[in-house]
């Protein structure tokens, strides 16, 4: 009997961990609709925002692969043109920053070839450029 429990026991241990793998490496240009990049972003970012125009390239390796958790790593760039009064929401608690690498933003389908006109802000692990009088905004997200 208590060889059936420990079995059953480990059976719904491990079947909590089993589920549906998130990994991808996917751009928007595979999305015929606003809604549907939408959609396909918020399942790899923990914001809610309005778009008028989006573009991104996620990148997100699920270390448990469906399984048990494990590791995981990701990079999200995203490209995307937003109402005025959501600019602030993109950089709240990032310090402005002088310099930023902006190398990424060439894998990003229909990313801006210049970026002087964007401030920069960030963070450990994230970078976001503001560009206030086109309503721009380039978003990075990663870790490796």
């Amino acid at each position: 009997m208590r060889l059936v429990s420990a079995l059953l026991l480990f059976l719904s241990l491990f079947l909590v961990g089993c589920g549906e793998s998130r990994s991808t490496d996917t751009s928007s240009a595979v999305f015929s609709s606003l809604e549907g990049k939408q959609a396909f972003l918020e399942r790899y970012v923990n914001f809610r925002r309005s778009y008028e125009e989006l573009a991104f390239h996620i990148f997100f390796s699920d270390g448990g692969g469906g399984m048990a958790p494990g590791p995981s790593e990701w990079d999200v760039r995203v490209f995307a043109t937003v109402r005025e009064e959501e600019l602030g929401e993109w950089i709240s608690g990032l310090k402005p920053v002088e310099t930023a690498d902006t190398s990424w933003v060439a894998k990003i389908p229909g990313g801006p070839e210049n970026v002087n006109s964007f401030e920069w802000f960030g963070e450990s692990g994230r970078i976001v450029g503001i560009d206030r009088s086109g309503r721009r905004v380039l978003y990075r997200n990663w870790a490796f």
